[in-house]
C-alpha cells in the first residue's frame, strides 16, 4: 500500500502555488458577527445531510471525498477537496460532515452508494472514539455525542455517574481518570470495533479508496490519547489491517496550533479557528493527494494500481 508522508516542514510555498485566486479573497478575519466563508451548502436529493458545494453530476466521472470537519473545511474559502479538483481537472464532491464517525459512515447507505459511484474515493481516517460499540452508543449523525452506556461499562466503572456526560471526549476523560485498568479495556474495545467498522466501510465502497491521515502526529505515536487533533486511538498496526482494501495512505502531519492567516471567522471563534486547518494546510493536503494519485497511475489511462510503501 502506498504511504505518502508529508509534514508541515515540507510545505513553505505550497499555498501560493495551489490557492491562486483564493489567496486574495476577502477574509473579514476577526470581525464580530456572522463572518464565515460562503460554504455554498447544497441539498442533494436522497441525502439527509447538506454538503459543501458545488455539487457534482453523479452520472459523470467524479472523485468523492469523505471525512469530517477538516474535509468540510470550516473557516476556509478553498478546502482541500476543491483544490484537488483543480489539480486533477476532475469534479470532486466534498462529503465532509462535522464530527463524522464510523457509526454514520457504516449506516448511511446513500453516502456509501455515492462513494461507490465515484471513480475514486478519498476517505479521511476517522477517530475510534466517535462510534457506537459494545460499551457505549453515540448519536446516529453527530457521532461525537454520547447517548447510552451498556451494562458492561457500568460494571467496569460502578462509581462513575454517566448522567451529566454528553460527549465522547468527556466520557473517555472521566473513564481514564476513574480507572487505568478499566480504561485499557475501553481502548481495546474501541480499537477492535474501529478495525471491524473500517473493514466493513471499505468493503461496501465499490470504488477505489485512498486513505488520508490528518493529525498533529504520525500513526506511530500517541495513538492512545483522547485527541481532538487527529484520529483518536488509531495506530499504524490498525491501518495496516486495511492495506488490502485501499490503494494507499497519505499522511499529513500539521502543527498543533495553526495559523489563522487567510481564515474567515468571527472574533469570538478565534480559538476554534486556531485548532483547525488553515489555507496552507489544505493546499498541502491537496498537493499530497494529487502526487499520490499520480504514483498509482491516476489520469494516465491505465487502471489504478496498488503501490509499494513509499515515504517522503
Amino acid at each position: 500500500m502506498l504511504c505518502l508522508a508529508l509534514s508541515q516542514e515540507l510545505r513553505p510555498n505550497i499555498a501560493e502555488m495551489m490557492l491562486g485566486p483564493f489567496m486574495n479573497a476577502p477574509t473579514n478575519q476577526g470581525a464580530m458577527g456572522a463572518d464565515q466563508p460562503d460554504y455554498g451548502l447544497c441539498d442533494v436529493p436522497g441525502s439527509r445531510h447538506r454538503f459543501r458545494g458545488p455539487s457534482v453530476d453523479f452520472d459523470e466521472p467524479f472523485v468523492a471525498v469523505l471525512g469530517g470537519t477538516e474535509t468540510f473545511g470550516k473557516y476556509v474559502t478553498a478546502p482541500y477537496p476543491s483544490l484537488l479538483g483543480r489539480k486533477l481537472n476532475t469534479p470532486v464532491m466534498n462529503f465532509g460532515i462535522a464530527q463524522v464517525g464510523l457509526t454514520l459512515l457504516c449506516d448511511d447507505d446513500w453516502l456509501l452508494d455515492r462513494a461507490s459511484q465515484a471513480d475514486l474515493t478519498v476517505l479521511q481516517v476517522p477517530s475510534a472514539q466517535n462510534m457506537s460499540n459494545r460499551l457505549y452508543s453515540v448519536h446516529s449523525r453527530r457521532n461525537d455525542r454520547f447517548l447510552n452506556v451498556s451494562p458492561a461499562l457500568r460494571a467496569i466503572f460502578p462509581k462513575v455517574d454517566f448522567a451529566d456526560i454528553h460527549f465522547t471526549g468527556h466520557l473517555l476523560e472521566v473513564l481514564q481518570a476513574a480507572s487505568r485498568s478499566g480504561f485499557e479495556i475501553v481502548v481495546n474495545e474501541l480499537k477492535l470495533a474501529w478495525v471491524r467498522r473500517m473493514q466493513r466501510v471499505l468493503a461496501l465502497i465499490q470504488s477505489r479508496v485512498l486513505l488520508l491521515w490528518v493529525a498533529d502526529h504520525r500513526p506511530d505515536a500517541r495513538a492512545c490519547r483522547i485527541d481532538a487533533t487527529g484520529p483518536s486511538f488509531v495506530d499504524r498496526s490498525m491501518l495496516d489491517t486495511l492495506q488490502d482494501q485501499a490503494i494507499g495512505l497519505v499522511e499529513y502531519v500539521s502543527h498543533p496550533t495553526h495559523s489563522v492567516e487567510g481564515m474567515v471567522f468571527p472574533e469570538n471563534e478565534r480559538r476554534a479557528a486556531r485548532s483547525l486547518l488553515g489555507p496552507e494546510d489544505h493546499a498541502a493536503i491537496a498537493n499530497a493527494l494529487a502526487e499520490a494519485l499520480v504514483d498509482v497511475g491516476w489520469g494516465l489511462g491505465a487502471p489504478v494500481k496498488r503501490a509499494q510503501t513509499a515515504r517522503l
